[in-house]
């Protein structure tokens, strides 16, 4: 009886263990980086402590899953393209689950700006 229980205990411990070998931990710099822009969200949108927690692991995964489509579409733009915008919906779709609507309207208008004010720069 004891033996299933301990075998799949240790396959997950294995699942878990390849898992973390193929997704690198996140730079120094890309942690800063998202702190800094949970930082400004939970000024701006007034975020709980655990929304800023829930918020921060999605950002980090999503700055993971880029990374990734960085290295396995090298040389491919439509196919880095394609995976990116996947990438971008699936972060989307996570964050409107962490904020409250009136939070995620807000969030809508913050990322409006935002985009404007880098397009603004850019030129």
């Amino acid at each position: 009886m004891k033996k299933p229980v301990i075998f799949l205990a240790l396959l997950g411990l294995t699942a878990v263990g390849a898992r973390a070998q193929t997704t690198p931990p996140p730079t120094p710099a890309v942690q800063a980086a998202v702190a800094s822009q949970v930082k400004r969200m939970a000024q701006e949108l007034s975020l709980t402590p655990d929304q800023q927690t829930r918020l921060r692991q999605v950002l980090l995964l999503t700055r993971q899953h880029m990374d990734a489509d960085r290295t396995a579409h090298q040389g491919d733009p439509a196919g880095l393209q394609t995976a990116m915008a996947f990438d971008r919906a699936k972060s989307e779709e996570l964050i409107q689950k962490v904020l409250t609507p009136a939070q995620y309207a807000q969030y809508q208008q913050y990322k409006a700006a935002r985009i404007g004010q880098l397009h603004t720069t850019a030129h």
